[in-house]
């Protein structure tokens, strides 16, 4: 059964549909798994599954103060137990939750992680009917209680816009996710690049500048490479988070 089923198969078994977030605590106890957290001072180390002595036993950091992270961790481990992935201990780094690793146990945990937190039922309809912007991003977040990168991440998930994401820490990129559309047309930074000094997003992160909405901008400040055979405009769209140096970065794309 693929990730996405299994989570699903979940939901349905325990009735849920409400905000699946509020549900973790009577999961574990259904299935006998010992639940703990605690801040381990290492921002990298995110959380556990463990086997041992016939026991199950979850494991979360809660170094990073955030509840929506908190929550996709929480979800990211009971995927390798729901899933029955081998193995005596799963020690799960900030790089095996991004959306570029590459490890396939690691990739399946996350596609379980999104289905369960943000099932396509509910999503789906909101993300092709509401505009890509930091609204909608922050709606679906509160709802149900996610990070807003996982929100805009499952929000391109279901977009039919020409759009992308891109997230970055202290002016590196961390984070890159674009629509299907978009996939295979265009080349965007990579992550462990720094953004341009010309973009918003710069001026989101060194000064008082802050968006209301998309912008033109040189399509060369992100873009690397267009391979779509045809000529585009870019805008974007960012917000700073000053105090922990990140910047959300949304793009338009449109082919002229």
């Amino acid at each position: 059964m693929i990730p996405a089923e299994k989570a699903r198969q979940l939901l349905r078994d325990f009735s849920i549909t409400t905000t699946p977030a509020l549900n973790f605590n009577r999961i574990f106890e259904h299935f006998n798994i010992i639940y703990d957290e605690m801040d381990y001072g290492n921002t990298n180390y995110m959380g556990s599954l463990i086997r041992a002595e016939g026991k199950t036993i979850i494991l979360v950091n809660t170094d990073l103060k955030n509840a929506g992270r908190i929550n996709f961790t929480k979800a990211h481990e009971l995927g390798h137990f729901s899933l029955n992935h081998k193995g005596k201990q799963f020690e799960c780094s900030r790089t095996d939750m991004l959306d570029f690793t590459r490890k396939p146990i690691e990739i399946e945990a996350n596609e379980f992680a999104k289905e369960y937190l943000l099932p396509e039922q509910k999503v789906k309809p909101i993300s092709m009917s509401a505009p890509f912007d930091f609204d909608t991003i922050k709606a679906i977040s509160n709802e149900f209680m996610v990070s807003k990168l996982v929100a805009v991440f499952r929000i391109l998930d279901f977009h039919l816009g020409n759009y992308a994401v891109i997230g970055s820490k202290d002016g590196i990129i961390a984070h890159i996710g674009m629509s299907k559309s978009l996939i295979g047309k265009i080349n965007f930074l990579k992550s462990g690049d720094s953004i341009h000094n010309n973009s918003f997003a710069n001026e989101c992160l060194i000064s008082s500048f802050r968006m209301n909405g998309y912008a033109p901008i040189d399509p060369k400040t992100w873009v690397t490479r267009n391979k779509s055979g045809s000529a585009i405009s870019l805008k974007e769209y960012s917000r700073a988070d000053k105090s922990s140096g990140s910047v959300l970065t949304l793009l338009k794309v449109d082919f002229l």
